[in-house]
């Protein structure tokens, strides 16, 4: 059986949220190398929330291993935006296979891509709550009494 609960955050989540609980730090983990590309299986709308996504996150933020991530993400955009734009001029039943009528295919097409967007935008950073995490401690205004211990030894 596998580790139970959620995954553990890597040290420099960590770091970034601050460590009032004094656990010990865990050792920097392992840093991807490379840039992500676009893969050129994706059609033109998923290429284009690719693009958007890695130029609005800060520089350095993927590499080259979060390529396939991004690209379900962008891929399930695409799906949405398509069920979202048939929804429009379809109605929402429409006759099944026995000539019942029955939910239009799209809900289910646009329901699965939606699913699949916040699970991978949660793992990417990509929702406010996720980049909250990601926030960068305020730095402390800097003591008047800052560098006074320690500065006698220097001058004897």
């Amino acid at each position: 059986m596998g580790a139970r609960g959620p995954r553990p955050e890597t040290p420099e989540m960590q770091a970034l949220k601050g460590n009032p609980g004094k656990r010990k730090k865990r050792p920097p983990s392992v840093k991807p190398d490379g840039d992500v590309y676009i893969p050129n299986y994706l059609d033109e709308d998923a290429r284009q929330c690719f693009e958007m996504i890695v130029a609005s996150m800060p520089p350095g933020t993927y590499a080259a291993t979060d390529t396939g991530g991004i690209a379900v993400y962008a891929a399930a955009w695409s799906d949405h935006k398509r069920a979202t734009e048939a929804l429009k001029t379809e109605p929402a039943l429409v006759p099944g296979s026995t000539g019942n009528l029955t939910v239009n295919p799209w809900f289910k097409i646009k329901n699965d891509a939606a699913r699949i967007m916040m699970s991978m935008g949660d793992r990417l950073g990509m929702d406010p709550k996720a980049r909250a995490a990601l926030a960068l401690p305020e730095e402390k205004p800097k003591s008047k009494f800052s560098g006074l211990i320690g500065q006698s030894a220097k001058k004897a």
